[in-house]
């Protein structure tokens, strides 16, 4: 187990040591840059960028090589290829800010002007989401590079266009919900979709989409947990009941009524003796106590606690079962894959 344990080990270190590499080469490139060695900033950036796969630099981490290598390439009076780098910053990351503190005001100047000449969005949604259409929506954040005009539609996977979702300016950002309906207004049936949202030059042109695979899948609500039951569910007797207290008095009953009756139908014509009937009534008084010992009729403190929670639980259970099938009528589930970005031919 421990030679198993060791080759995985050694199997999975190439792909850390790639990642750990591409932000050592990130920082050995902007270490370069401070020193004003340009040219090898400009190659430690490149590889740095270069890495693709799970060991790639995070967004934040290749913005930052984006800027210093478009900082770089301007400094090295390399003017066109510094706005090629400007432009694909303003398009992968549109909300992405140059540190004035950082850059010199040269640099801040270029990414300004390429950035409001770059219209591009990027999208932000939840990967994984229910929905109940026509009364709640799946929302998308859209972020911009610049002001701008965009049409958003929703896309059925051969082309058709499903829902127009928004077609007008943005600025900074843009909610971008969507009920879960067609144009028809009819919840939209089980399958692979996309959310597209087209920039468009000042001359109504599409120079840039967004395309947001979506896919639609018929899906349970989230449910509520059911009430813990109590530890014994089984309902009890609330009062004493009656049968056993009627046993002990029939006895004492019957044993009194024999000792006065009995004698006498079996010696016909003697009379019954005063003791008799005073032992007769001695046992038919003792049965009686007997009976108002068991307390027949009377509540059953513990019992009457115990049932309360029982019937508690048991109603808070089946509402819990309405509620839950109640949710889950209509309910749809909603799953959005990596949005890319895609620029038309003809575009810039």
């Amino acid at each position: 187990m421990k030679r198993i344990a060791l080759l995985l080990a050694l199997l999975c270190l190439p792909r850390v040591l790639a990642g750990q590499a591409a932000r050592d080469v990130l920082a050995q490139g902007i270490r370069a840059y401070d020193d004003l060695d340009f040219e090898q900033a400009a190659g430690l950036l490149r590889r740095a960028l270069a890495v693709q796969g799970g060991t790639a630099l995070t967004r934040n981490d290749a913005s930052r090589a984006l800027i210093y290598l478009t900082a770089t390439e301007l400094l090295r009076d390399r003017k066109d290829s510094a706005r090629a780098i400007a432009r694909r910053l303003a398009i992968t990351n549109p909300r992405y800010r140059p540190d004035e503190l950082a850059f010199p005001p040269q640099l801040l100047l270029l990414y300004e002007v390429v950035r409001r000449a770059t219209p591009a969005v990027i999208g932000e949604a939840p990967a994984d989401t229910t929905i109940r259409p026509g009364s709640e929506a799946l929302t998308v954040r859209l972020y911009a590079s610049a002001v701008h005009d965009v049409q958003a539609t929703l896309v059925a996977f051969d082309g058709r266009v499903m829902r127009t979702l928004y077609r007008g300016p943005i600025g900074d950002s843009l909610a971008l919900p969507w009920n879960g309906l067609d144009s028809a207004n009819v919840p939209l049936p089980a399958g692979s979709y996309a959310i597209t949202v087209s920039s468009l030059d000042r001359a109504g042109k599409v120079v840039r989409i967004l395309r947001m695979p979506l896919a639609v899948l018929a899906a349970r609500a989230d449910t509520l947990a059911h009430p813990t039951p109590p530890a014994d569910t089984v309902l009890r007797p609330d009062k004493r009941p009656l049968g056993p207290a009627l046993r002990v008095l029939a006895p004492g009953l019957l044993a009194g009524a024999g000792m006065a009756v009995l004698p006498g139908a079996v010696a016909r014509g003697e009379r019954p003796s005063g003791a008799r009937f005073a032992i007769g009534g001695a046992l038919t008084v003792a049965g009686v106590a007997a009976f108002l010992s068991r307390k027949p009729g009377r509540a059953i403190p513990e019992n009457v606690t115990h049932n309360a929670l029982v019937r508690a639980w048991r109603r808070e259970d089946t509402e819990i079962v309405r509620r839950n099938a109640e949710r889950a009528k209509g309910v749809i589930g909603v799953h959005i894959d990596a949005p890319v970005i895609l620029t038309p031919a003809s575009g810039p």
